[in-house]
C-alpha cells in the first residue's frame, strides 16, 4: 500500500539515524582518546581530522545506498537525530566514567611520586 518513494524516504530515514548513532559513538570513542591524549596536539588534531574523514565518508556512503545521492533535509535530520541522541544521552555517562578514571590514574600517580 505505501508507495516506493515513501518507502525509500523512511528507510532513508532510518538508515541515517543508524549511521548518526554509529557516528556518534565513534564520536564518544575519539573524545575519549583526545581526553587521554591533551598534552599531544598534533596526535589530537590528526584524530579529529581522521573522525571527519571518516564521517563524511559514511553520510556520502549511506546516501548513495539509500537515497541514490539525493540530498534531502531528512537525510540530515535522521543522521544528527541519531548522533545527539546517542552523543548526547550515553555520551554523558561514559564520558563521566573516564573523567573518574582518568582523576583516579593521576591521583594514583601523584601518590607515587610521593
Amino acid at each position: 500500500m505505501i508507495s516506493d518513494m515513501v518507502r525509500q524516504q523512511v528507510t532513508g530515514y532510518m538508515a541515517f539515524v543508524c549511521a548518526g548513532a554509529m557516528s556518534g559513538a565513534a564520536g564518544a570513542f575519539v573524545n575519549i582518546l583526545v581526553k587521554a591524549m591533551r598534552k599531544h596536539r598534533i596526535a589530537v588534531w590528526v584524530c579529529d581530522l581522521v573522525f571527519w574523514l571518516a564521517l563524511s565518508v559514511v553520510i556520502i556512503g549511506v546516501n548513495y545506498m539509500y537515497c541514490d545521492g539525493v540530498i534531502r533535509l531528512y537525510i540530515f535530520l535522521g543522521f544528527f537525530s541519531g548522533f545527539l541522541l546517542l552523543f548526547c544521552t550515553i555520551n554523558w555517562v561514559l564520558s563521566k566514567i573516564v573523567n573518574y578514571i582518568l582523576y583516579r590514574r593521576r591521583k594514583d600517580l601523584e601518590n607515587v611520586k610521593m
